[in-house]
């Protein structure tokens, strides 16, 4: 299956929309999208509500992304509502890692309320 990758920018907070398989067949288009995008020098909030499947492929690009954006300056949010993939950041030891919510507000507010991350 393939991995549906979509880009909202705004001035402070980018959001990548995925939909699919998150794997190691599809990680390569979300990685081209971050490539588009640039520096990560604010929010990034990657929405995992269409992802049907997650491997350690797609979680090693998230932790790439999380890397980049940390010495960009940045942050990374996460939407994650299904408990089986978010399940998989808590066996990973990466749940708390990343600012989860369940909406783009609720992970806005959760990073503007955790500076450090």
């Amino acid at each position: 299956m393939a991995l549906d990758v979509s880009t909202t920018e705004h001035e402070q907070l980018v959001v990548v929309t995925l939909a699919g398989e998150f794997d190691v067949y599809t990680v390569a288009a979300f990685r081209t999208e971050l490539e588009r995008v640039g520096q990560i020098d604010r929010g990034v909030i990657v929405d995992l509500t269409g992802v049907t499947l997650l491997d350690s492929s797609g979680i090693g690009a998230l932790v790439s992304l999380l890397n980049q954006a940390r010495s960009d300056g940045g942050k990374v949010g996460v939407i994650c509502p299904r408990a089986t993939l978010r399940r998989v950041f808590e066996i990973t030891g990466l749940r708390s890692a990343f600012i989860f919510g369940d909406t783009v507000d609720a992970v806005r507010v959760a990073m503007d309320a955790n500076p450090q991350q």
